[in-house]
């Protein structure tokens, strides 16, 4: 008998399903020629409905498909919130080292000044940016960086802590960024700056009252702003 290749209704299923929308008759036409395909992909398993002839009674086993079907559609959505958590990190990590690394070739305010510009309001696209100094025997009046013969402005939003996140009344957001124009509230995070004279402040705000929320991670800023301080200890501040 002569050799007869076969025809296209022979060929490979998969390749004969994924050219066309498939029906149920061709999902268990498949599934019949392959009985092993649930052994080589078992987790497609814990993805099914299935349901038996038993009234309203639930059985145990289908209770604990559901359960763990259920679990790991929460693992699914931890593991992505995981993922985009790094991300966030990762970014916000590289635009700190980049502030710190452009803090550390300062030599003068003027220079520490451009470098609060550029990085905390483009960088970190804060809306307002100052740093405040007291009794640092410094005459100081720049854009971002302030000196106050006597006490800082706004003490009580401290309350006594090196970070805290508030929101602010446009008289406030006055005292604290004196150079810009404000809406009538704001948000900020005030960061105690560790200098050797005097007292200190780092203040990054935002037009939007919630931008820097009371229960905010600082980690970062709090890095940032023991950064600044080593410098102005180092011009004399």
């Amino acid at each position: 008998m002569p050799f007869r290749p076969r025809d296209s209704k022979s060929k490979d299923a998969s390749l004969h399903l994924a050219s066309e929308s498939l029906s149920d008759q061709q999902v268990l036409d498949y599934l019949r020629a392959n009985p092993d395909f649930f052994q080589q992909h078992a987790a497609a398993i814990a993805e099914l409905s299935l349901s038996h002839e038993s009234g309203n009674a639930v059985s145990l086993i289908e209770h604990q498909v559901a359960i763990l079907r259920e679990r790991n559609m929460t693992m699914r959505r931890r593991m992505n919130e995981l993922l985009q958590a790094a991300r966030s990190n990762d970014e916000i990590f590289a635009k700190t080292r980049s502030l710190n690394l452009a803090l550390l070739e300062v030599n003068s305010w003027h220079e520490l000044n451009e470098v609060l510009a550029t990085h905390v309001l483009v960088d970190f696209e804060a809306d307002f940016v100052c740093a405040h100094l007291a009794a640092a025997n410094l005459v100081l009046a720049l854009d971002h960086i302030q000196h106050h013969v006597e006490q800082l402005p706004c003490l009580h939003l401290q309350n006594n802590s090196e970070a805290a996140c508030t929101v602010l009344r446009e008289d406030e957001l006055h005292q604290l960024f004196p150079m810009s124009d404000h809406d009538e509230t704001g948000s900020a995070v005030l960061l105690q700056l560790k200098v050797r004279e005097g007292t200190g402040v780092l203040c990054i705000g935002s037009r939007s009252p919630t931008r820097f929320a009371k229960n905010m991670d600082t980690l970062f800023v709090q890095y940032i702003a023991d950064i600044l301080a080593k410098v102005m200890n180092r011009l004399g501040g």
